[in-house]
């Protein structure tokens, strides 16, 4: 009797002690910050987003190879970043994929970068950087679904991307948060600035279909001629899905 009686004394404070632990979490999110914590949390913010990269691929190194350039008009947006351009289909669009990692680092309850293009077969860490606790999801409909569960600070969880196509993160503690991988099938794509210049080297001379993707606007397409060692010029103006 009495061994069940600590064993149940046991399973109580276990029990009281994480939903102590859940209410100081909550408590400790939801603290309003003073104006010099949200400027310094601003520029940790900024800092993060200027060292992170938001392309990882791994393109092959040929003779006479081509470029592609343009501007992606992004309407009814703040600016025209995070537009992908890509090629889509080059070759068999078998292409080895790059040993480094893509990083989309949690921080200051945002994901960072919100969008990151990766080479299929890309492993992505997913270190949370903040100081509350975090889950990195995707949805239903995702090209790649997973789920790595709630983790605390300074944990780094990793996910192997082998799957192309987009794949949305969530976090089921923090609904405002929201980002995107997309995958291909072969290195030549390229991720929009904020003036919506990007620029895809070290193409293959050829015929190819260049395609776009956004979060919020629509597909488009177009036929581009690839010579050798010149630039090829294709613009793209994005419109709202209906």
């Amino acid at each position: 009797m009495k061994k069940y009686f600590i064993a149940g004394m046991f399973a109580i404070a276990c029990i009281a002690f994480s939903y102590n632990t859940f209410v100081w979490a909550q408590a400790e999110e939801k603290k309003a910050l003073t104006p010099e914590e949200a400027a310094e949390a601003q520029k940790k913010l900024d800092e993060a987003l200027q060292k992170l990269k938001k392309v990882f691929k791994n393109v092959p190194k040929i003779d006479n190879a081509g470029t592609i350039t343009g501007v992606v008009t992004c309407q009814k947006m703040r600016n025209n970043a995070d537009a992908i351009v890509f090629i889509e289909k080059v070759g068999d669009n078998k292409f080895d994929p790059p040993a480094e990692h893509a990083i989309v680092d949690q921080l200051n309850l945002t994901y960072v970068p919100r969008v990151v293009a990766i080479q299929k077969g890309i492993v992505v860490d997913f270190p949370n950087s903040d100081a509350v606790r975090h889950n990195v999801f995707s949805p239903p409909g995702s090209a790649l679904q997973f789920n790595l569960g709630t983790y605390p600070a300074g944990v780094v969880k990793e996910v192997l991307f082998d799957i192309a196509g987009e794949t949305p993160l969530l976090c089921n503690v923090h609904a405002e948060m929201a980002g995107y991988v997309v995958a291909f099938e072969n290195p030549y794509f390229a991720i929009t600035d904020k003036d919506g210049n990007y620029s895809i080297e070290g193409v293959p001379p050829g015929k190819y279909v260049l395609k776009t993707w956004h979060e919020k606007l629509k597909e488009v397409s177009q036929e581009v001629t690839v010579e050798a060692g010149k630039a090829a010029t294709i613009n793209f103006e994005l419109k709202r899905r209906r």
